[in-house]
């Protein structure tokens, strides 16, 4: 559709039609030539169009016009014939003035009186400074979407012919046509780019994991292929985080986290930083973290094996006891368990989760960087149904260890007895396995841990190899109490317990033991007339909790002698 805006008065010279010569024609098809070229140059064409737009209509000036999606506006590309400096710099919103009418319309648009038809604005200030009278502009449209707009203007009133409108129009498709093919072959050009810089990626990466580089190297690699910052967090091998640059001139801005699986397993996360990442890129970073799971996997796989000796060692040490063999020793030294510094034990006892469900758990938190130990020094087995971890020498943060033990059970009953640090594994066995087993006596339905350290005076007993003495004690404190339950008496034994333990507040016995305070009053009289002597007195009451206690601790080592 042509839109003719003609002047209610022209008010000056006018151009009378002219008939044009055969160049126009030789024009038109030198420029489809080019475009029938290999490879279009598209600069080169829409320079042509714009130069044989001015030369073939005889106007002083022309430009080109392209649409841009990104803010919506038409922008000068190419111009023939400007004089001002700020011309090329016009800047039209899509949909308004004369480009915007020709894309609207889908045809050409003259304008014979460009100042009475343009609004008051930077567009027509720019126009007029440069003497634009006259205009006659075409759309450049390729499948119905808006491309751009070429422009011939003249400084002189022009009534321009339906021939010239028509030349300007044919420039203005064949432009078109000119820009639809340089898209397309600049697409085609960067996939094929693309696609062989993804070959080539592909290959240094394979390259890097068939050589072993270790993970430092392959993302290292990785980073240099993607010229990127790239920080690796992992909780498979240490370094648990490995990052490809030097703390200096580090970009903070992270645009992307790549993650790092094998199999449905998490191992960790690449963490990407700079600009926002291309197609290339993440085809790079894909791969990437693929050869990084590998490595990791063949981390995971040594470390097995790893855990499995140690835990063959673990267990020749502790049915050696005391009597390590020089062979032994050195087996030790070769795992870089240095047998003569001090040793803390771990005992972990979780019924509900079964012996594969507990190695799982104590496995986990062994990897995790948050274990609090040292993994160079530490030997992790299992003894009968419970898990055994040794933590060798300095660097171990035992209470740490078992924070994450709870942690990872996840509302599991875990009952752990941990040792102080003794000279020997076996006798850091003997404290941890009997703390481990008065942690369950004190909570038989949630978890409890015990520390060596809390045994108190009572440590010595652990290496003590006849407890006898200590049972015989228990049986002239506890016995005649004892004695009278078993024959169906009341529970004296529980009620004597709270009232060492609430120092004899008679209402604190009585919510302990769920009864009235009277009964209270009752069954404490009934045990002072048993042991045949008032509790009030301090010697008494420290007797019977030395007695409670040392029950507590011989029924928590099976393998001694059982008070009666």
């Amino acid at each position: 559709m042509l839109v003719y805006h003609r002047p209610a008065d022209t008010g000056g010279v006018t151009t009378t039609p002219r008939d044009l010569p055969l160049e126009v024609l030789s024009a038109l098809v030198d420029l489809g030539a080019e475009l029938q070229a290999e490879e279009v140059d598209l600069p080169r064409v829409l320079r042509l169009a714009t130069e044989n737009a001015a030369r073939l209509l005889g106007t002083h000036i022309a430009w080109l016009s392209l649409y841009d999606e990104a803010t919506r506006s038409m922008r000068v590309a190419v111009s023939h014939g400007v004089t001002t400096p700020g011309f090329a710099e016009m800047q039209v919103v899509h949909g308004e003035g004369l480009g915007g009418e020709a894309l609207a319309t889908g045809g050409p648009v003259v304008v014979p009186d460009y100042e009475t038809w343009a609004a008051p604005g930077l567009v027509r200030d720019a126009m007029l400074r440069e003497g634009v009278a006259s205009v006659v502009c075409a759309p450049l449209l390729r499948g119905g979407e808006a491309i751009g707009v070429l422009y011939v203007g003249n400084r002189t009133r022009t009534d321009f012919s339906p021939t010239e409108v028509s030349v300007v129009s044919a420039l203005a498709a064949q432009a078109s046509i000119a820009i639809g093919n340089g898209r397309l072959y600049q697409g085609l050009l960067e996939k094929t780019r693309t696609l062989q810089a993804t070959f080539e990626i592909h290959r240094v990466l394979g390259e890097a994991a068939v050589a072993d580089l270790g993970l430092e190297r392959v993302l290292s690699t990785l980073a240099s292929l993607t010229g990127r910052r790239l920080v690796l967090e992992q909780h498979v091998v240490e370094p648990f985080e490995i990052d490809s640059d030097s703390p200096h001139g580090r970009d903070p801005q992270r645009v992307a986290t790549v993650p790092v699986s094998r199999d449905g397993t998490d191992l960790g996360t690449i963490s990407v930083f700079g600009e926002p990442l291309g197609e290339l890129e993440e085809n790079a970073l894909s791969h990437g973290a693929t050869v990084l799971a590998l490595e990791l996997m063949k981390h995971e796989a040594a470390r097995a094996v790893e855990w499995r000796l140690r835990g063959e060692l673990l267990e020749q040490l502790l049915e050696a006891e005391d009597n390590r063999s020089p062979d032994l020793v050195a087996r030790a030294a070769r795992h870089g368990i240095d047998l003569t510094l001090e040793c803390t034990l771990v005992v972990i006892d979780a019924p509900t989760l079964g012996l594969p469900g507990l190695r799982a758990l104590v496995s986990r938190v062994l990897d995790s960087p948050a274990s609090g130990v040292e993994r160079k020094t530490v030997l992790s087995g299992q003894r009968g149904d419970r898990a055994v971890v040794a933590l060798v020498g300095d660097g171990h943060d035992p209470a740490r260890f078992v924070e994450a033990l709870l942690d990872r059970a996840s509302g599991e009953v875990v009952w752990i007895g941990t040792s102080g640090g003794r000279p020997t594994i076996a006798a850091a066995m003997r404290e941890a396995s009997a703390c481990c087993r008065l942690a369950r006596l004190a909570e038989t339905d949630r978890s409890h841990v015990v520390h060596g350290h809390t045994l108190g005076p009572l440590q010595f007993m652990v290496d003590m190899q006849d407890l006898g003495a200590a049972s015989d004690f228990v049986d002239e404190v506890l016995g005649a109490v004892a004695a009278h339950e078993e024959r169906g008496g009341a529970r004296l034994l529980t009620t004597l317990r709270a009232f060492v333990e609430e120092d004899g507040n008679h209402e604190r016995i009585a919510a302990r033991c769920h009864v009235h305070v009277s009964t209270v009053k009752y069954r404490l009289g009934r045990i002072a007339e048993l042991l045949g002597r008032p509790l009030q007195h301090w010697e008494t009451r420290f007797e019977i909790a030395l007695a409670f206690r040392l029950s507590d601790l011989v029924r928590a080592m099976p393998e001694r002698p059982r008070p009666r």
